[in-house]
């Protein structure tokens, strides 16, 4: 995967339109800025990179700045950043360990090129045609383009990829990228210049013999050519042709995740943030399929012009959580989306720093052969993620069981995001007999008619005594026999009495005569 336009999209992105009928104002701004207004990336006070207006103008590669003035003063002129070129690239590492942990850096700082080793991952993707738009497209979205080539040897492809548009007088001519047998992959590495060899030899010394394509280099006597040209050139030949194989150092995930990033302008809308936090999501999905886990809790910090001054060390802190683990972009979008339309931009947007505070192990599901027609339990998750997006973490919660055998402290309410879901403090309580599903949230003591309780009639007991004694640690003992008791008309109760010779719920003792109460009611 090359990226020709790395020095240039460093600087100003270039993302592709929201598919909202709204474009996004960064969006546009940055796209008017590369389709509309001439821009040029100067290094050492040279043209190094000149968009197509710019071309259109007269602008050439290696012109210097006057002449760039000359031409037009209309020309916007950037200063080549190293710095934010690597930011992007180590983005656009991240994102594709997606498709394959095999990913390693052109030894070349200069190319701007990523190899992937995709051999394992042709059938999961639909093989290397869908793997090919796929990569190009989750570049695209980093707000760079990518030229991709496909090969049986890395080197091969990546020479491939790095084809550019030729222009012809029947107009712009697409070069062949994609080589799947060696067969093919051999006829089209003859026929590329000599000028992809420029590290390794002189191009134009080759030309100067006669040689103007690798097919002609590799005609010439061997020996020779190692002599005057060095072993280097001979071996990498032989890899790109897969005559000789090659080793790689893979790149590496760093072992936690926190990403910054720096945006081209003042932003002050949510769209525009949502546009260059796109880079940071992407690198995050590539990031959890490496470590096979889902983020459960990630915050995205908003650093404001303030923060530059060194006023605003913070910045806005935009936290996401999930009641599952996931890694998909879209769906963390989509949830980003929500909680920034709800945010009060009390001061333009100059950078964002992404980190992640949880995160569970995420497994990928495999289809079953029968769906589910409720769906998978990963759609209902984003179900509940969106309604947390929307109403607050405090206002979707779940029941969390407790250690606890008094009923009303047998669980207690919380966010379903919480990293404890599911799981009782202490140990495990042993199975409980029939509970209702409705607890009164205070007792409501009854009388007793003919030595039986009575709730609008009187209550016939259907079990035995549960009996429950707990609490005495905690200064709220409860010592209390429950009964499953019905009514004439069929409705069931869930009654307790409180034992004599015991402290009452008032802490009275009750003078050694039953107390009844009614705490719940089946269905």
């Amino acid at each position: 995967m090359h990226l020709p336009r790395l020095s240039l999209d460093a600087l100003q992105p270039n993302w592709p339109e929201p598919d909202t009928a709204s474009s996004s104002p960064l969006s546009s701004a940055i796209g008017t800025l590369h389709h509309a207004v001439p821009v040029v990336v100067m290094e050492r006070e040279r043209v190094m990179l000149a968009n197509a207006p710019a071309m259109a103008l007269g602008v050439r590669f290696g012109m210097r700045r006057g002449g760039v003035q000359a031409l037009s003063a209309d020309v916007v002129q950037l200063e080549r950043d190293p710095v934010a070129e690597a930011a992007l690239l180590h983005a656009a590492a991240l994102a594709l360990l997606r498709f394959t942990p095999l990913v390693t850096l052109d030894e070349d700082p200069e190319a701007a090129t990523l190899m992937l080793d995709v051999t394992a991952s042709l059938r999961l993707f639909g093989g290397h045609r869908a793997l090919c738009r796929a990569v190009r497209a989750c570049v695209r979205q980093l707000g760079t383009f990518a030229q991709v080539g496909s090969g049986a040897t890395a080197h091969g492809a990546a020479w491939l990829a790095r084809q550019p548009l030729r222009r012809t007088r029947r107009g712009i001519v697409r070069p062949a990228r994609r080589a799947v047998q060696p067969g093919r992959m051999g006829r089209l590495l003859d026929r590329l210049p000599v000028e992809v060899l420029h590290l390794l030899a002189d191009p134009g010394w080759l030309d100067g013999i006669g040689c103007r394509t690798l097919g002609e280099v590799r005609r010439l006597p061997r020996a020779g050519l190692s002599r005057r040209l060095g072993p280097a050139l001979l071996a990498r030949l032989d890899q790109a042709y897969g005559e000789a194989l090659a080793s790689f150092t893979w790149f590496a995930a760093p072992p936690a995740f926190a990403q910054r990033m720096d945006l081209p302008g003042r932003i002050e809308s949510a769209e525009g943030v949502l546009a260059g936090a796109q880079r940071l999501l992407l690198a995050l999905a590539g990031w959890l399929a490496v470590q096979q886990a889902g983020v459960t809790r990630c915050v995205l910090v908003l650093e404001h012009e303030r923060y530059r001054l060194g006023i605003d060390t913070v910045g806005t802190p935009v936290t996401v959580g999930l009641a599952q683990p996931s890694r998909d972009p879209a769906h963390l979008s989509r949830l980003l989306r929500e909680k920034l339309d709800k945010l009060n931009f009390h001061a333009p947007v100059t950078g964002l720093a992404l980190r992640v505070e949880a995160m569970a192990e995420h497994m990928p599901q495999s289809d079953a052969l029968f769906p589910e027609p409720g769906g998978t339990p990963a759609e209902l998750g984003r179900v509940l993620d969106t309604l947390v997006a929307r109403l607050g973490r405090d206002n979707v919660l779940q029941p969390q069981p407790l250690a606890d055998h008094r009923p009303e402290r047998a669980n207690r309410w919380c966010p379903v995001d919480e990293a404890a879901s599911g799981k009782a403090a202490g140990a495990p309580l042993p199975p409980l007999p029939e509970r209702p599903l409705w607890l009164l949230a205070q007792p409501l003591p009854l009388p007793v008619r003919n030595h039986r309780p009575d709730h609008g009639g009187p209550l016939g007991m259907l079990t035995r005594p549960e009996r429950i004694e707990a609490g005495w640690w905690d200064g709220a003992l409860a010592t209390r026999d429950y009964f499953i008791a019905e009514r004439a008309d069929g409705l069931r109760c869930w009654v307790y009495r409180e034992r004599p010779g015991h402290p009452g719920r008032d802490g009275q003792d009750d003078g050694g005569e039953y107390r009844w109460f009614l705490h719940g009611l089946f269905a």
